[in-house]
């Protein structure tokens, strides 16, 4: 012990017993308010990627760059994605991450999540609920 710990930038979840989180809402949140940056691609597409606190990237892609829904949405998803990955997680045992994001229109996503160290991918079909994004049924 005696060694001096660095404090993270970035929140702690109170549910998962002290363990980091990326995807932390209020964090999240932030980091989206704060540091995110948008480009329209080529094809026409919005990105917007948003700094998370281990200077890894969270991207989301979203179909119509012109579309009214995009802020609350994106919102809506930094609100919604801790707890969309921490069930995801618990089903993927954990050695997947969140490759990207693509959200298609105003009530329906994709968020897929690719294999540490392999080449495999698993995507997961999020859908808007009114008030939050959640997994759809029969993903």
């Amino acid at each position: 012990m005696g060694e001096n710990m660095s404090v993270p930038r970035f929140g702690w979840s109170r549910r998962s017993g002290g363990d980091p989180s990326l995807f932390e809402p209020r964090e999240l949140l932030h980091a989206y308010e704060n540091r995110s940056t948008r480009e329209v691609r080529g094809s026409g597409e919005l990105l917007i990627e948003i700094p998370l606190s281990d200077a890894s990237i969270l991207e989301i892609t979203i179909l119509d760059p012109s579309a009214d829904w995009i802020e609350s949405r994106v919102r809506g998803l930094c609100s919604s994605l801790d707890n969309i990955d921490r069930r995801a997680q618990r089903v993927l045992r954990g050695g997947f991450s969140i490759g990207w994001i693509e959200l298609e229109s105003e009530r329906d996503g994709i968020i897929d999540y690719w294999e540490n160290g392999v080449n495999n991918e698993y995507p997961l079909a999020i859908m808007w609920n009114g008030n939050a994004w959640e997994e759809a049924p029969n993903t």
